[in-house]
């Protein structure tokens, strides 16, 4: 392989014979290779041949040595194995004097071509997507380049940028992002900027617009009648931003444009590709030839005819000649005849050897390989992405539940293998016309998603520092409790809602005093059983404990050991008190003794309480909610920063009573013994799963048998609590349905 002067350094021995003109190493290597090129040579250059099909060793090692002699100046896989495609190419690539251009037309993938290589879905379905998830293309992009990269394949040519506008389109169809010129160009330019960061030629293809024809070009010549205004508004406009964007490559379609150039194809037309695609367009980049050998060329052109058009049109890469030896002839007899068209077989081979320069030396020392298992898991997550990005059906539900007015509007979060999937927010925080829009920062009152949030995790961190037991009586921490029927209660039953606690009583009826309340709670009447029932009296008594353990109110406990650490610079106990604006926050209810509760706690025992307790009080964002939980998901482990034992969070997330028929775990729901779609949660979500909901229309999920978070937040009780409509209409369990059905999809 030639690789002539390409490490020269840049210094004064970098100038020319007569030392006037400083040439750096793009220019002394292209030059110096051009120069050892003989005219056959340098014509073979603009050309990338078919690699065919089901060659032995013998056919291919005898294929490559008749295409390197001639000097071809590039390769093109279509089928095959990626195995088979990594041996022929180092092969190819030995056996060559100039490295190869090796090209692949995988639009969807390397799947596309390679049967054993991974394929994304057609560019259809990403057109689905709103402008707010674009990344998921640039993303694929970036995936596709990264493949084409480990393969030794400089040029992918796609993206496909034609608008769909024919539904009879016999040929672009699905290939399409679309029917609507901007999302078509703006996701082609996500595309083709992914696959570019590789490093990879990004072609742009059919121009100047393949979408509304009726034929296909395979077969013959497709014609297109639209006017020149038509033409320039709507099929050249996503190629005219992707030149904008910087797209390396564009590839030329074999059409017949009536309204540019009537008497020649589009691929052949100094018209189209001289003066619209460079002159008016301003395109600098690769400009390459549709499949010269199909049959809207081959019907018209033959024996090299094609091949000359295509260079004296303004093609730098003649794609798939269909006999080589004699496309050389043709365009070397023209040359030999013409100083003209001898210099602009040395213009464009330069273009092609600064192309070479450019995507093939940087990566000449690199082993190609065969992209491993790695690769389909980035896939999938992509294709994940996609999935929970383009279904509707949560929107449908969330939309249902607005217009019935179960809610004036609410924030959705799922996180699936530690990444953020979807992240939506709907409607408004009140049910008024001028009322803000529910943003990504728009806070919420929790209700009794404290007790997991807050108190479950603090009594989690004592535990572990060996300051309390499971098993240990509350009364050894909360003296008032000594002497009652409350004294034998230990932390794990109080976790575990089956101390025998009321499961609810209006102390803040009786007194506005913290202390009072908790007195209060020790006085209250016992069942007499360890039978599960549902109490905020034990998370009253739990936060109080906390407090006398470490020294700490709550809220000022969890910040510091969790929330602010982490972060979470809206997750906190009185809202107003600790930075957060009551524009932000969504208010819970129109009270008939409170008036507008906004921005304190709805429950209004803990409002008695001042506002912290261990049961309600906690306000967060659904996103910020479900950080706290990717942390316990992923062990305790937050960027990096470890805030839990990985053994504290199994202990707390499993059940304790479940012979006594308690599904309850420490602090956390569980699962239905036996689901049901009226259950807490959806029927799907494991046995393993923990999680909790809140009054106020809130609820969070983590299942670790799916690597899953899910967390949904609303004021379901603004403005009045009365019906509770979102419980009644399923609204959260539906969508955490919705969730593993699409989980479920992606894993297929």
């Amino acid at each position: 392989m030639l690789l002539l002067a390409a490490t020269v350094a840049t210094s004064a021995q970098n100038f020319d014979a007569r030392g006037l003109t400083f040439l750096d190493p793009e220019t002394i290597w292209i030059e110096n290779t051009l120069n050892s090129l003989t005219l056959d040579q340098r014509i073979a250059q603009l050309m990338v041949v078919r690699v065919p099909l089901n060659m032995d060793d013998k056919q291919y090692k005898e294929f490559s040595e008749r295409m390197n002699g001639y000097g071809v100046g590039g390769f093109c896989f279509f089928a095959g194995t990626a195995e088979r495609q990594v041996t022929m190419t180092r092969r190819f690539q030995k056996d060559a004097k100039v490295p190869l251009l090796i090209c692949i037309d995988g639009e969807w993938g390397l799947g596309m071509r390679l049967k054993d290589m991974y394929s994304f879905p057609r560019n259809a379905k990403f057109g689905q997507l709103s402008p707010d998830a674009d990344s998921i293309v640039y993303r694929m992009g970036e995936e596709i380049g990264r493949q084409c990269r480990e393969m030794g394949i400089y040029i992918n040519f796609a993206p496909v940028v034609d608008i769909n506008s024919n539904p009879k389109n016999p040929v672009i169809g699905t290939r399409s992002f679309g029917v609507d010129r901007e999302r078509v160009a703006q996701l082609g330019i996500m595309y083709a900027l992914g696959q570019q960061s590789q490093g990879v030629i990004a072609t742009a293809k059919h121009f100047p617009g393949h979408g509304d024809t009726d034929k296909d070009s395979h077969l013959e010549l497709p014609v297109i009648t639209h006017t020149r205004e038509y033409i320039d508004s709507i099929d050249t406009y996503p190629f005219r931003r992707l030149i904008e964007a910087g797209v390396q490559g564009i590839m030329v379609a074999h059409l017949q444009v009536n309204a540019l150039d009537p008497s020649r194809p589009s691929s052949l037309s100094p018209v189209i590709i001289g003066d619209l695609l460079k002159g008016q367009l301003g395109f600098d980049g690769l400009v390459i030839t549709d499949g010269i050998d199909m049959k809207g060329i081959t019907n018209t052109y033959r024996n090299g005819d094609a091949e000359l058009a295509a260079l004296l049109a303004g093609n730098d890469i003649i794609l798939l000649p269909p006999d080589v030896p004699q496309s050389i002839e043709r365009i070397k007899s023209a040359a030999v005849q013409s100083d003209s068209i001898r210099a602009l077989v040395d213009y464009h081979c330069r273009r092609v050897l600064r192309a070479k320069f450019n995507h093939v030396l940087p990566y000449r020392d690199e082993d190609i390989q065969v992209p491993d298992e790695s690769h389909k898991e980035i896939c999938d997550d992509i294709v994940t992405d996609l999935n929970f990005n383009i279904d509707r059906r949560i929107d449908t539900i969330v939309n249902r539940a607005i217009a019935a007015g179960a809610m004036p509007g609410c924030q959705v979060v799922v996180m699936y293998r530690g990444k953020k999937v979807i992240d939506r927010n709907y409607g408004h925080l009140t049910n008024r016309a001028e009322s803000d829009a529910v943003q990504p920062y728009s806070v919420y009152d929790l209700a009794s998603l404290t007790k997991v949030c807050a108190t479950t995790l603090a009594v989690m961190k004592l535990y572990e520092e060996d300051k309390v037991e499971l098993n240990d009586k509350l009364s050894r921490y909360l003296p008032y409790l000594k002497g009652t029927d409350k004294e034998d209660i230990t932390l794990k039953q109080a976790l575990s809602h089956c101390a025998g606690l009321k499961a609810y009583d209006n102390l803040w009826q009786q007194t506005s005093d913290r202390d009072s309340i908790l007195l209060l709670i020790a006085q209250s009447q016992l069942s007499g059983n360890n039978n599960y029932c549902y109490s905020d009296f034990g998370f009253m008594l739990l936060a109080d404990m906390v407090e006398r353990v470490s020294g700490q109110p709550l809220d000022q406990y969890v910040a510091s050991n969790f929330y602010r650490p982490m972060g979470l610079r809206h997750t906190t106990f009185l809202p107003m008190n600790n930075g957060v604006g009551a524009m932000w926050i969504a208010p819970t209810e129109i009270d008939t003794l409170r008036g507008e509760i906004w921005g304190t706690v709805h429950d209004p025992n803990a409002a008695a309480m001042g506002g912290v307790s261990g049961h309600a009080g906690l306000f967060s964002t659904a996103g910020e909610v479900a950080e706290l939980m990717q942390m316990l998901l992923d062990g305790g482990v937050y960027q990096g920063q470890r805030y839990l034992k990985e053994k504290t969070i199994e202990t707390f997330t499993r059940r304790h009573f479940d012979k006594q028929g308690n599904r309850r775990a420490l602090g956390f729901d569980k699962q239905l013994f036996n689901p049901s779609k009226s259950g807490q949660t959806c029927p799907e979500a494991s046995q393993n799963s923990y999680g909790h909901t809140g009054f106020t229309g809130t609820m969070l999920w983590v299942d670790p048998d799916y690597d899953l978070v899910y967390v949904f937040l609303s004021n379901r009780t603004y403005p009045s609590a009365a019906e509770n409509k979102l419980a009644r209409m399923n609204v959260r369990t539906d969508i955490q349905s919705v969730i593993y059905s699409l989980i479920s999809k992606s894993e297929k």
